[in-house]
């Protein structure tokens, strides 16, 4: 296992507050990895200490191996952030703003063109950011958040505010980063649904605990299926399907049934009802979502 980052008994207190209580979070080579959690749950706290603008008041953070805080040039040498909102010199162009930050890492002008192409702003370097959209703003960040050539890129809220065209744009954008430039992300949102979309990897995080880390395939792979049937037999429905083995609960709501039943056995429901002259209007299979997995553990 290669981490990247990972964070040991991670902990920060204020006078006799708790924000963040020993967080242990593992971001491995190709992660594109969401951290989730409702405001005030402690992600910006945590967020914050790994890039080692907070001090932790226990524990420590690992970036390829460094202390943050022992060795925080080290750790942070192979890292870019967009934390909340991104601002600008608006006054400038967008050319103009990256070559202040390029400045900062002693890099040729040629990276500011190079990074402006990746993100799709090449066209629009030489405009003030002023008259940019909200999504070439985001764009921006991102450009200016990788133009130190880091492996590790930390993104907050990277689709706040944009269209749905411009949350597909700035989706693609990180898929294409992560393979063509083989950076790994962390990635901040309530947005759970581009979370499931993107991330291969969670962790959440709620009152400043960890709730729950580990790959969205798993996380969503649940047990049994469970289904919405609609008929107008509800009662004689229910006792048949009381008596099948594959069905592990079964309830009412609403005039309809909800039953857990084994994997792949929804055939045989349907089989059993119909032999059974149950007159079925619909059956309804309830997808596992990352949003409902969310909710289930606050």
């Amino acid at each position: 296992m290669n981490n990247i980052i990972r964070t040991i008994n991670l902990t920060k207190k204020i006078k006799e507050v708790t924000i963040v209580n020993k967080i242990n979070i593992n971001l491995e080579q190709g992660d594109i990895y969401g951290f989730l959690g409702p405001n005030g749950s402690g992600k910006s706290t945590t967020i914050k200490m790994m890039l080692g603008l907070v001090k932790p008041t226990e524990g420590r953070v690992e970036i390829n191996g460094y202390d943050v805080w022992k060795d925080k040039k080290k750790a942070l040498n192979s890292i870019g952030a967009m934390i909340e909102n991104p601002s600008f010199y608006d006054y400038l162009s967008g050319y103009k703003n990256l070559e202040l930050y390029k400045n900062l890492y002693d890099l040729p002008k040629t990276r500011i063109n190079e990074v402006l192409n990746i993100v799709g702003l090449e066209k629009e370097k030489n405009k003030k950011v002023k008259k940019y959209s909200l999504g070439m703003k985001q764009r921006l960040a991102i450009a200016r958040a990788f133009i130190n050539y880091p492996k590790i890129v930390i993104l907050d809220e990277p689709t706040n505010g944009l269209d749905p065209v411009g949350v597909v744009e700035i989706r693609n954008l990180i898929r294409d980063l992560s393979v063509k430039e083989n950076i790994n992300f962390i990635i901040c949102s309530h947005i759970l649904s581009e979370i499931q979309e993107l991330c291969n990897k969670v962790s959440i995080i709620n009152k400043g605990e960890l709730i729950s880390e580990g790959y969205v395939k798993d996380l969503l792979n649940q047990e049994f299926d469970e289904y919405f049937i609609d008929t107008s037999d509800l009662q004689k429905a229910k006792v048949i399907l009381e008596k099948f083995e594959v069905v592990k609960s079964i309830s009412i709501h609403d005039n309809i049934i909800q039953i857990n039943i084994d994997k792949g056995k929804i055939g045989e429901i349907n089989k059993k009802l119909a032999l059974n002259d149950i007159d079925i209007t619909s059956i309804k299979k309830k997808e596992n979502t990352l949003e409902s997995y969310f909710l289930s553990t606050l």
